[in-house]
């Protein structure tokens, strides 16, 4: 992907985008650790002689409605030319929590990000917006260990967070992130932007490996899985 001295990549989303980024001027820590560090370091090399320059606005445990809360400070203000949007998982999450249907979660999420792609077309001159297909993938909870994933020395100390998940609430946000999924893809042809599809990508690497060596809580990426999706976002941003 070419760039120039103009260009702006921000990365706005949820926990899967944060990735424990800092939040001062420590250059080390500053994209934090995830898809978003690996595409910006590949576009920051490539594109090294023009100098673009690079943003992570992502946030643990926000919805699309919260990302859009903070829209004008954190996406606007900053003018990006490239934006890129991977949230929903927790508007599965905190919608089968609250009672809402897989319907009104789709809706709500729907709605939000489609704002959130209004208000930054009419905001900015030159922009280009991908997005990035939310996912999740329930694991086996009948072994909690850690001992599929791409580290041999995982803290035993600390337990996974789907552990108490009921075979309900996973049926229900199945059913909830697939509308989610449709929505997203709908909303990217609609409004021209480039749709980044990661469901069927993670699916035939499970084929391949295991579940756990790319998605370690049936939400969150290992190592592998965050390389699984730089990958597939530079490959079709490209």
């Amino acid at each position: 992907m070419k760039l120039t001295s103009e260009d702006i990549v921000l990365f706005s989303g949820d926990s899967i985008t944060d990735g424990n980024r800092g939040h001062k001027m420590d250059l080390n820590h500053i994209m934090g650790h995830g898809y978003q560090t690996i595409v910006a370091g590949k576009l920051a090399l490539q594109n090294a002689s023009s100098r673009p320059r690079f943003i992570n606005k992502g946030y643990s445990g926000y919805t699309m409605g919260q990302l859009l809360e903070k829209w004008q400070e954190d996406v606007l203000d900053n003018r990006p030319t490239v934006l890129s949007i991977l949230a929903g998982v927790n508007d599965v999450h905190t919608g089968v929590n609250a009672g809402m249907t897989a319907e009104e979660i789709s809706f709500r999420y729907r709605n939000n990000v489609q704002q959130a792609i209004t208000r930054s077309v009419d905001t900015l001159d030159k922009i280009r917006i991908i997005l990035v297909e939310p996912f999740y993938f329930p694991l086996d909870r009948s072994d909690l260990s850690y001992r599929f994933t791409p580290h041999p020395n995982c803290e035993a100390d600390f337990p996974r967070p789907d552990r108490d998940d009921t075979d309900e609430a996973v049926q229900k946000r199945l059913e909830a992130m697939a509308l989610v999924q449709s929505a997203a893809r709908t909303v990217a042809e609609q409004n021209g932007c480039t749709f980044v599809p990661l469901r069927a990508r993670f699916e035939q690497a499970f084929a391949e490996s295991q579940r756990e060596y790319f998605i370690w809580d049936g939400t969150h990426p290992t190592i592998a899985g965050h390389a699984l999706i730089a990958e597939a976002w530079l490959e079709t941003v490209k």
